[in-house]
């Protein structure tokens, strides 16, 4: 018994020694996934947009007129949209959100060709003077089931997935006075005009994340994205008119179109009587592939993306339900 108990004493006496000594570093241990305790909540809350909308793919809308006569795009001017959302929590962390994206914005531009040249509809031995405009138009709503998961006392990532429904349309028009021709046509004197509405109208499945850093004292950074797969119809008609002809091309296509979108924003938490407040300010990136069609006289039906990315910033009121 004595000779065990000597043995006990040893063993401990090395044991304390391997620890004091220093010789395996710190130890780290693993993270506790965790997610929130159950409790029911509603939030509301809206962002103002300002946002600056690209197209690609040969779209009329952003051609502007250089001193050669040649279509060029040009900076796109920014406009205003918004979004509202709405939420309800329930259970240990899950939610349903319901939020709508709208942007509308409309520019024109006027321009003087004062030699051999054209607009990419009539072409002038003269020169001319015009204008353009457009109305680039973009709604999109998210109805998303999430799930609210911790990671540790600092990061948090809610995982969503559910449904978009999205509209892109845009309304251009040019126009040209003086003395050129179009196509084939003998040379005339007046007024040409080229007008094309493109819409697509897409819905489909919709997954993502949204993650979340806490820096304290109710700052924190996040990162958002998403991604849609949208299945829709492709509409477009353009209408040419020149003095005493008018000439009107449609066309139609069902057109599946995938979507991604990312935020890189910053929030503060602060707390109320009523609830919690949380305000953000960040930028937004999305795009959709394939959903604009441009129906040129006399050339190919051409296909091509449309994307907004540009600013944000909002408030959202989060209420506890006893």
């Amino acid at each position: 018994m004595l000779n065990l108990k000597k043995t006990a004493v040893a063993v401990l006496a090395l044991s304390s020694s391997a620890v004091f000594a220093g010789t395996m570093g710190p130890v780290c241990s693993a993270v506790n996934v965790t997610v929130p305790c159950e409790s029911t909540a509603w939030d509301v809350g809206a962002r103002a947009l300002y946002l600056q909308p690209a197209y690609s793919g040969g779209d009329y809308g952003y051609a502007a007129i250089n001193n050669n006569g040649r279509d060029v795009e040009y900076n796109k001017n920014w406009g205003w949209g918004f979004m509202v959302e709405g939420s309800y929590h329930f259970e240990t962390g899950s939610d349903v959100n319901l939020n709508w994206y709208h942007f509308d914005k409309s520019s024109n531009k006027s321009y003087t060709i004062a030699n051999a040249g054209g607009v990419g509809f009539a072409r002038s031995a003269a020169g001319f003077t015009g204008t353009s405009k457009t109305n680039p138009k973009w709604d999109a709503i998210n109805l998303e089931f999430g799930q609210h998961v911790d990671f540790g006392e600092k990061k948090d990532i809610r995982f969503h997935g559910g449904v978009q429904y999205a509209r892109i349309a845009n309304d251009v028009t040019l126009a040209a006075t003086g003395t050129f021709s179009v196509g084939q046509a003998a040379p005339f004197t007046g007024t040409a005009t080229y007008n094309r509405k493109p819409t697509y109208n897409g819905f489909g499945p919709r997954v993502g994340a949204d993650m979340d850093y806490a820096w304290g004292n109710g700052l924190g950074v996040y990162a958002n994205g998403a991604a849609s797969l949208l299945a829709g119809s492709s509409k477009a008609t353009s209408t040419l008119t020149i003095p005493g002809t008018q000439l009107t091309r449609c066309a139609s296509k069902p057109t599946i179109a995938p979507e991604l979108e990312a935020k890189l924003g910053l929030k503060y938490d602060y707390a109320v009587a009523q609830g919690d407040l949380t305000l953000d300010v960040g930028w937004m990136w999305v795009n959709y592939w394939n959903v604009t069609q441009t129906l040129a006289p006399s050339r190919q039906v051409s296909e091509g993306d449309f994307g907004v990315q540009g600013l944000y910033f909002g408030l959202k009121w989060l209420g506890n339900v006893a």
